[in-house]
């Protein structure tokens, strides 16, 4: 009986160091890299040149779109007067209209998609991924998820305190010899 209580005894004694090192919370961190971008980058030319491109084509979409809503005001105004050859005509050229907006809006994201990606490629993408690793490793954190563009979807829910993406700014600023101030995003 006394052997099986030492053995019993020993095997909880080697059995609770082991069960607390499994209770280890393992540090996780989220760094959005489309606001790292567009802080810490803003003003290089190629993320000006996107931004412009981007605007231009929202402008165009917008301009599309308030044609497509004038022809279907002319459409009810031709339908109020029972003018149905009218009515077909601009109903016809909604549809078109409609169809092409949409075909612009697929083909301008997708290319904007591609230039946002292209933007976080090279000596860019390597200085906030050294940042980041820096950020990381001096924070004590095991794992950091991307959490910008595609990635959103992945991530259901998230607490403020595991964002390393303005620390990860404040050091990228801080390489440049400029300050960052997270309230200003400057």
């Amino acid at each position: 009986m006394k052997r099986i209580l030492l053995a019993l005894g020993v095997c909880v004694s080697v059995a609770l160091p082991l069960q607390a090192q499994t209770q280890q919370v393992t540090k996780v961190g989220i760094c959005d890299f489309t606001k790292v971008l567009s802080t810490a980058y803003k003003d290089t030319k190629a993320l000006r040149d996107f931004d412009q491109a981007k605007s231009d084509i929202y402008k165009e979409i917008a301009a599309r779109s308030k044609e497509i809503a004038d022809f279907q005001n002319q459409k009810l105004d031709a339908d109020k007067a029972n003018n149905k050859a009218q009515s077909l005509a601009l109903e016809k050229a909604i549809a078109d209209k409609q169809n092409d907006l949409d075909s612009y809006r697929r083909v301008k994201n997708a290319w904007l998609a591609q230039q946002s990606n292209a933007l976080l490629t090279g000596p860019v993408l390597k200085e906030i991924y050294d940042q980041m690793t820096l950020v990381a490793e001096s924070g004590g954190y095991a794992l950091v998820l991307r959490s910008d563009g595609a990635y959103r979807d992945i991530i259901l829910y998230r607490i403020q305190e595991i964002d390393i993406t303005d620390d990860v700014i404040a050091a990228i600023f801080a390489k440049q010899g400029k300050t960052y101030n997270p309230a200003t995003g400057q």
